[in-house]
């Protein structure tokens, strides 16, 4: 049977759309993969350490050791998780040791020397400065029985070892090393013991006794043997501010548990959908540094995305959006604050989402042909603001801009009513007004006049309703709705953190819902760092200060993850903020529309700048009372005062007159002369710190020179 030649090829939507991009489309397309790519790559090791076993205080849990080619034991390594007890207190966790007991012992002969010991860490940190700083849910080392103090392995005559602990707190995981540094099988359960240790098991009562006993969770402590990873950088370990996020991951799996005496702490800094968000990575990866960092930077990639698409629609040109995604992408904090698991990236995502809708209805208002369509910018511009408020309430005061921004826009629906109304009667003025007009067809025009005059008000009546509905749903009551649900997921962590007595708690979960947001609205995540962090949000403006969230350097080795905006994007930025500020003023005070900075360009320069200005000053009013605000939380900050510079770009593009030249093939005018050699100067700064953006090791004369002067303050750790 012959082919039918005359079928009509289905067309490729992709492919076309593909085709109808813009270069800079295409460009910001590739820019979000890279930085996604490089991101994955980067975030840290996808090694989990398993479920966790609760241990309590006078519990404890035993070991049986199978020692392969009679190789002793020469490292415990211990990852702990969640401890209830005051953030920056001490606690301790022991181990001791035994060899298998007679047939005939009533009991198992414990060490009086405890030669194992015990290790002091803090609860995050240690406020004392004589425990661990910065270990929880990070590998520690608690035993180095080859080290320069203890010489000699244990024997693989001890094969009991028991875990102790003087507080609750879960354990993740715990790994037996040899003299060779191969990992000792280590067994927990009856079942498993008897089985490797063979017959005469059940006559050694003492040790099947011991076995017997053993928690059923205590299998959690052996799960993933092959999870342990060693290491100071970020790649292997939390900072102390991830600390807070997994505790409240770990808060959600606890359910109803209530031990007596302990203290249960929450990540009181965010709202209770950042947990629910950030969960879904722990969930698919476990809690591991890719796991939890996961979603944070896809919320980071989403937010490069938005900074492409929100740069396009305020400036028109797809070109400046790309400017203004790029140099968000590689300024500095979406590389380090964007990448850890925090959720600064995520509230920053639909602060920026809601703005992103709400200036569209701003600067383009509500059609008569398409009023619902159009009107639907303020119900997604609310919508936003809720998952805004739930994953961050201090997000309020940036929703603020986009309450002004919605009353400019109405302002603007309004006017444009008044002016077609003045527009018609003008019309039929004109037509009365004409020679020779006769009564009828004068009262004519009055009625067509009459009428659509009536038309035009019931339009505006309806848009009138559509936006303050649409308003008052998403902005209000699914503000509400949206913080109400996600808070029931927490509901037992709101229980044990603010109930006097947790196990008769007195407080109705909109009680407790109400406290939580309150306390959200200061820092309260304190770590080893965040008194040499903490500096005033204005000081953002000029880069006072970047902030340290890790640091692990030893003698000329410097390694650092530190949080700081790109210097020369920095001080770009606050030229273009005064530049700008300049410019509307000398707009306003020379006659507005009419005077000598008044240009066809100036109306859309302006609606910008006050979109930047109001993104501005709300993030920095965030935190400009929290006297534990630092440089790492303002991501959202750095966006708008990022966007001054393509806006300063924009404003001298459009008024250059002069002769384009080609520069490596390309036509520039001066304008894109000048931005040709600050994106150059802003390469080599940014390759100059990529040591701290990554957390790679360096040599600390190097990284003095490379990126030692791009903080004017020394915090104590960001200094070499």
């Amino acid at each position: 049977m012959a082919k039918n030649t005359n079928q009509v090829k289905k067309p490729n939507k992709i492919r076309e759309m593909v085709a109808r991009s813009s270069k800079f489309a295409k460009a910001a397309f590739i820019l979000v993969l890279v930085f996604l790519v490089a991101g994955l790559a980067t975030i840290g090791s996808a090694a989990a350490p398993g479920k966790a076993y609760r241990a309590v205080p006078d519990g404890q849990v035993v070991f049986y050791l199978d020692y392969q080619d009679g190789k002793g034991l020469d490292e415990i390594w211990v990852n702990v998780g969640s401890v209830y007890t005051e953030i920056g207190s001490d606690t301790d966790i022991t181990f001791n040791y035994a060899s298998v007991p007679s047939s005939s012992a009533s009991s198992i002969s414990w060490s009086s020397v405890n030669r194992l010991g015990s290790v002091t860490f803090g609860n995050i940190y240690s406020q004392s400065g004589e425990g661990l700083s910065g270990e929880n849910y990070n590998w520690f080392r608690f035993a180095d029985l080859k080290s320069e103090t203890t010489s000699n392995p244990l024997s693989t005559s001890y094969r009991l070892i028991k875990l102790e602990t003087d507080a609750e707190m879960l354990v993740n995981e715990v790994v037996f090393i040899d003299e060779d540094g191969k990992i000792i099988p280590a067994y927990v359960t009856a079942d498993d013991v008897r089985a490797v240790y063979g017959s005469g098991y059940d006559s050694r009562t003492a040790m099947a006794d011991a076995f017997r006993i053993q928690p059923e969770s205590a299998t959690a402590l052996v799960d993933a043997q092959g999870s342990l990873r060693a290491g100071n950088a970020a790649w292997f370990d939390f900072t102390e501010d991830e600390m807070y996020t997994l505790m409240q991951v770990d808060n959600l799996s606890l359910g109803r548990q209530v031990y007596e005496g302990s203290v249960y702490n929450i990540d009181s800094d965010s709202g209770p959908l950042s947990v629910l968000l950030v969960s879904l990575g722990v969930l698919m990866f476990g809690k591991s540094p890719f796991g939890l960092r996961f979603m944070p930077l896809l919320f980071t990639a989403a937010l490069v995305a938005l900074a492409y698409f929100f740069g396009k629609e305020l400036f028109g040109k797809d070109g400046f959006g790309l400017l203004l995604s790029g140099l968000f992408a590689a300024g500095g904090l979406a590389l380090t604050v964007g990448r850890l698991g925090l959720t600064f990236s995520i509230s920053a995502f639909f602060v920026l989402l809601s703005y992103f809708f709400m200036y569209r209805f701003y600067a383009r208002g509500v059609s008569s042909e398409k009023p619902v369509g159009t009107a639907l910018s303020v119900l997604l511009s609310g919508l936003a603001f809720a998952f805004a408020f739930a994953v961050d309430p201090k997000t309020v005061i940036a929703g603020i801009g986009t309450l002004v921004l919605f009353v400019f826009g109405a302002v603007r629906h309004h006017r444009a009513h008044a002016y077609n109304q003045r527009k018609a009667r003008r019309e039929m003025s004109e037509k009365n007004a004409a020679p020779n007009i006769s009564e009828e067809e004068m009262q004519a025009n009055i009625d067509a006049y009459e009428e659509k005059s009536s038309a035009l008000a019931a339009d505006v009546a309806y848009k009138n309703r559509l936006i303050y509905l649409f308003f008052l749903v998403s902005f209000v009551l699914g503000t509400i709705l949206v913080t109400v649900l996600s808070s029931l997921a927490s509901y037992f962590s709101y229980v044990r953190y603010y109930e006097a007595d947790p196990q008769n708690p007195a407080y109705g979960i909109f009680n407790l819902i109400l406290r939580a947001i309150g306390d959200s609205f200061t820092v309260g995540n304190v770590t080893s760092y965040t008194a040499a962090n903490a500096s005033n949000a204005f000081g953002w403006l000029i880069g006072l200060k970047g902030a340290t969230l890790l640091s692990a350097s030893e003698g000329s080795r410097y390694l650092a993850l530190n949080a700081q905006l790109n210097p020369a994007i920095m001080l770009t930025a606050f030229i273009g903020f005064i530049f700008m500020t300049v410019y509307a003023i000398l707009y306003f005070a020379t006659g507005g529309r009419k005077g000598a900075y008044a240009t066809k360009y100036s109306a859309r320069i302006l609606r910008v700048y006050l979109v930047f200005l109001c993104g501005l000053l709300t993030s920095v009013l965030t935190f400009a009372f929290s006297p534990n605000a630092g440089a790492a939380h303002s991501l959202l900050f750095s966006l708008f005062y990022i966007g001054f510079i393509p806006l300063t770009v924009y404003t001298a593009y459009v008024h250059d007159k002069s002769k384009p030249t080609a520069v490596l093939g390309m036509q520039m005018n001066k304008t894109m002369k000048v931005l040709f050699a600050l994106l150059i100067v802003y390469a080599v700064v940014f390759i100059l710190m990529l040591p701290m953006t990554f957390c790679f090791p360096t040599y600390a004369s190097a990284a003095r020179y490379c990126f030692g002067w791009t903080s004017f303050i020394n915090n104590g750790y960001y200094r070499i």
